[in-house]
């Protein structure tokens, strides 16, 4: 059950921009967002500040620190050398930076600037940048020596199990998984490992848990977004997963995932006309991405416009052959155009097959 805790950081963040006073501490109110891991409000908060004073280094280093927890180590990059050029760089600078360049995919130069480093932290990085560059034995052996190293080894145990489970192997991550739950539960790192630890053991309830309670912390994070949105779907709960898809398009309005998953919640509703409107709305957006396409496909068959809707689905037939909703909808489709020849090579396989329903087998009499 969601509480009203995520709309907190949501509200402080539209107060922060929307406040034009002098008064305003938007630098001690960033700092105080980042301590509470609401990251896009602790960087709304610094760039207010620095609208209102561009050399205030407090502002930018927060700045250059949320940046680099939201994934922007380009962006952060560019913060650090403001920071610099004030002659105000936080001790971990060259950390911080090496963590930017990693992020904008400069495996090279983050791990020179790491030469003199030998914390837990430093070999996380050097793992991440071995594994970004293909090298997983190289990967797993500086993960070990960070294991072995001094300083906080929260971090190096989160990304350690993080890639055990992209690589679905979940007996490998869960004892990382359960160090960092034993840590420090309420991080949003522990959470999202959580989360994607229980979705490789199928288990729906937990994920959607830990997803959400990362969304308590930080409302418009996008990968928790899409990860609650897809276990709710698995459970069911169509009336959870509605507000959270509000939500996602409204924060990210041009994203093709949250504008795929308004018109599923509107297909869900059988408002077919309104699905076509959205994604006929943003056809070429959603050209790359068979599941929206196949939507479109089925809204146009819904409506009767059965030729447009067959240049919609054939393509993405081709891509998805195994998707068996586009193979019956194309079917159909191919029928009330008069290639029932075509529609028959279509249904044949999935009606004689062992998924093959009697709807299958219908649809597969028709194309005598």
């Amino acid at each position: 059950m969601m509480t009203n805790r995520p709309f907190a950081a949501l509200t402080l963040a539209l107060l922060l921009a929307a406040c034009d006073s002098p008064a305003a501490d938007h630098s001690g109110d960033a700092e105080t967002a980042y301590s509470e891991q609401q990251y896009f409000a602790a960087r709304d908060a610094a760039q207010q500040a620095l609208r209102d004073n561009p050399e205030d280094a407090a502002a930018l280093e927060i700045l250059a620190r949320a940046q680099i927890a939201l994934g922007l180590g380009g962006d952060a990059l560019i913060t650090l050398d403001r920071l610099a050029n004030l002659g105000s760089g936080p001790a971990d600078e060259t950390m911080l930076r090496a963590e930017a360049r990693l992020q904008a995919g400069d495996t090279r130069e983050a791990v020179a600037l790491l030469r003199d480093d030998q914390s837990a932290d430093a070999w996380r990085l050097r793992a991440l940048a071995a594994g970004q560059d293909g090298d997983e034995a190289q990967m797993l052996a500086d993960f070990a020596k960070g294991r072995e190293a001094p300083g906080d080894k929260f971090k190096l145990i989160v990304s350690e199990a993080a890639w055990y489970i992209s690589q679905g192997n979940a007996e490998a991550a869960r004892p990382r998984v359960a160090q960092v739950q034993r840590e420090a539960p309420e991080r949003i790192e522990t959470l999202f490992v959580t989360a994607r630890l229980a979705q490789l053991d199928e288990d729906s309830e937990l994920a959607s848990r830990a997803y959400l309670g990362i969304l308590d912390i930080t409302p418009l994070d996008r990968p928790a977004l899409l990860g609650a949105i897809v276990e709710m779907g698995k459970l069911g709960r169509i009336d959870l997963l509605r507000p959270l898809v509000a939500r996602g398009l409204e924060a990210y309005p041009n994203d093709v995932e949250f504008i795929y998953l308004d018109a599923r919640v509107k297909a869900e509703d059988g408002k077919w006309e309104a699905v076509r409107d959205e994604l006929q709305k943003h056809e070429s957006a959603i050209a790359g991405h068979p599941d929206a396409r196949g939507l479109y496909g089925e809204a146009l068959r819904r409506l009767g416009q059965f030729e447009l809707a067959r240049a919609q689905l054939a393509p993405v037939l081709r891509l998805t052959p195994d998707d068996e909703s586009v193979r019956r909808s194309y079917a159909e489709v191919l029928l009330e155009t008069g290639d029932k020849a075509e529609a028959r090579r279509v249904i044949e396989p999935l009606a004689n097959g062992p998924e093959g329903t009697e709807e299958d087998r219908a649809l597969l009499a028709k194309t005598s």
